[in-house]
């Protein structure tokens, strides 16, 4: 039987570590419709740094943090579009960390932005037990 050979990482999708600390782990099923290509890399790996409510959605106004994605995982095909991942109706199971110390500045190189004012808020609210270093 043939072995299959596949380009694992390129220079472009080698990501930093997101925690500092890490304490605790869970699995959340990420609902593939609410990604977008900020969220998924161009070989199909969802970005370690990404976060998540404990429904599997990415964060919103008011919603309160329950974890950050650990490593990258591959969930689609390569070069997801957002279109392509809007009308994607499957989930994914996914390690998350669930308490302990992310680093600011690893995530957002992970995920080539800031992080958004929804998602800084949703450290401080009630059911997140993670906390954001301030660099």
């Amino acid at each position: 039987m043939p072995i299959g050979i596949e380009s694992l990482a390129s220079e472009q999708t080698v990501y930093g570590h997101p925690f500092i600390e890490i304490l605790a782990t869970d699995e959340v099923r990420v609902d593939i419709s609410d990604l977008t290509t900020a969220e998924v890399d161009a070989d199909g790996y969802l970005k370690p740094g990404v976060h998540l409510r404990k429904t599997g959605d990415t964060i919103g106004s008011g919603n309160a943090l329950y974890g950050v994605t650990i490593e990258p995982v591959k969930i689609v095909a390569a070069n997801p579009s957002d279109a392509s991942l809007a009308a994607n109706t499957g989930t994914f199971p996914v390690v998350v960390g669930t308490i302990g110390f992310v680093n600011r500045d690893v995530v957002k190189a992970n995920l080539g932005r800031d992080l958004t004012a929804d998602e800084v808020a949703s450290y401080d609210l009630a059911g997140s037990k993670l906390h954001l270093s301030r660099t």
